[in-house]
């Protein structure tokens, strides 16, 4: 299962170095193919080897088809709206994801085991059968012959990605074991809650950062968090699991708009693939992290409490920083990108 996220972290840059000099639509239709020929070889392999290895490949192409497709969106929708518009994309993937891993279990505990891999292949050659219609004269390539893989100015931006992203390596590790030792019967009820709230307010939250800017967003979102880390930490009952759950939501909800609208300003058309592959990286980097900090708080027995409260710590400590970073109103050039 670690297979897709390595993948993500190391193929981040140079996946959105390839989207700007290959073009949007053909990254994003090679991505979903990738992903389809993934999902296809595991409904026949087994072994832990060959199943990292095609989680590998399908990290890989999903990562590739969100860079390619959240900068082929944003020349589509009009400036104004562009930060809404496009992490609001993330709205379809997050009710995937909130659906696809329950309807999975339901499926195998009712005898449909690798046969799921076979329906989901063909429902990813359909998906590409609606990319095929997407008009060309949105696509833009990158001429340029220095490659732009990192700029200094996305780094508050990265930081605070990374901050916010800590808390979902912390609690997909060990929130559910904790929270049942506490003798809560249903601990998975923080992410339905965080899922479901993330869901609602994803839209809204995109709308602010669009007419006040992500700096002046990116406030409420990591005190939200902060709450939300504070409140889970200490949670012996599952009503207080479930508001926990709600207040992450709440900061996830603004923590796309967030990072897209800082890496918007700081790039252009043509440096966008690259922008969005460091976007990428900083999530990635932040979930691999949180596992880390949640193996070694179990392992030095501090457990999930500590963990926890480090993730709200976190995303406060690289506000200032994001604070800080100079607004770029302006489009920059080619040259300066």
């Amino acid at each position: 299962m670690g297979g897709g996220l390595f993948a993500s972290i190391f193929g981040s840059l140079p996946v959105g170095a390839i989207v700007d000099r290959v073009g949007r639509l053909a990254t994003v239709r090679a991505a979903v193919v990738l992903c389809g020929l993934a999902i296809l070889g595991m409904s026949f392999v087994h072994g832990a080897l060959g199943g990292g290895l095609l989680m590998a490949v399908r990290g890989i192409a999903l990562m590739g088809y969100m860079t390619a497709e959240f900068a082929y969106a944003s020349e589509i929708v009009p400036r104004e709206r562009i930060v809404s518009a496009t992490s609001t994309l993330g709205m379809i993937g997050n009710l995937g994801f909130a659906i696809g891993p329950a309807l999975g279990v339901f499926l195998w505990q009712h005898g449909i085991g690798r046969q799921q891999y076979l329906w989901a292949a063909l429902f990813t050659a359909l998906g590409l059968i609606v990319l095929l219609g997407l008009p060309q004269r949105h696509d833009v390539h990158s001429v340029q012959r220095r490659r732009i893989l990192m700029r200094n100015a996305w780094f508050p931006a990265m930081g605070f990605l990374v901050g916010t992203t800590l808390q979902n390596g912390v609690n997909n590790a060990l929130a559910v074991l904790t929270f049942h030792d506490r003798g809560i019967a249903n601990g998975a009820l923080i992410f339905s809650a965080m899922a479901f709230t993330t869901f609602a307010l994803r839209y809204p939250a995109g709308r602010l950062v669009d007419l006040h800017g992500p700096r002046i967003v990116a406030i409420p979102t990591a005190v939200a968090q902060a709450l939300a880390c504070l409140l889970a930490a200490h949670a012996h009952g599952w009503i207080e699991v479930v508001v926990a759950g709600g207040l992450f939501g709440l900061a996830w909800a603004a923590v796309v708009p967030v990072g897209v609208g800082l890496f918007f300003e700081r790039s252009t058309s043509r440096t966008r693939g690259a922008a969005m592959g460091a976007y990428n990286l900083a999530f990635s980097s932040g979930a691999a992290i949180g596992a880390l900090v949640a193996a070694l708080a179990a392992q030095l027995g501090s457990g999930y409490a500590v963990a926890i409260l480090i993730s709200g710590a976190a995303p406060l400590a690289a506000l200032p920083f994001v604070l800080a970073s100079p607004a770029r109103t302006r489009r920059v050039s080619e040259r300066t990108a």
